[in-house]
């Protein structure tokens, strides 16, 4: 889709898969620096014209993780809105770098949910995944392949 090209993307969550939730309050020092790690990934299902948003989020101190998040958006679009995002002659689908990075928001939205119930009424509770903008995540527009090798 041209980025001046202006069309209505029909899309909707259809489902949310907690992937894995580890917790570790054990492997928790006081007064020692918290790094978080955060991984995105995305991928497609062209049959059922789906889009999976995969988010990845592990808090960690001296590289021994203590909290590790990962959680699945799909997204299903209607049959004219996932045309747009068609190249046929390199046979890839190509979410423009915007669009991409609002599915992402989406998908970072619900793991803080997510890792919020699951630490809720605990000393886990008090770490959350940053409010960052991570369409900064997303270098440029996302290119999946129609046709992966071993699928036809």
């Amino acid at each position: 889709m041209p980025e001046n090209q202006q069309n209505k993307v029909n899309y909707a969550l259809v489902r949310i898969t907690t992937e894995q939730i580890s917790l570790s309050p054990e492997n928790i020092e006081q007064d020692k620096p918290v790094k978080i790690n955060a991984g995105l990934n995305f991928g497609i299902d062209p049959a059922k014209k789906l889009i999976k948003v995969l988010f990845k989020n592990d808090f960690e101190q001296e590289n021994r993780p203590f909290i590790t998040i990962e959680m699945s958006c799909i997204f299903a679009l209607d049959p004219a809105s996932w045309d747009l995002f068609i190249n046929d002659q390199q046979e890839l689908f190509v979410l423009p770098k915007g669009f991409a990075g609002h599915l992402a928001s989406i998908a970072a939205g619900t793991a803080r949910g997510i890792l919020h119930h699951a630490t809720e009424n605990t000393p886990l509770n008090r770490f959350f995944i940053p409010a960052n903008n991570v369409e900064a995540m997303i270098g440029e527009h996302v290119a999946l392949p129609l046709n992966p090798e071993g699928r036809n």
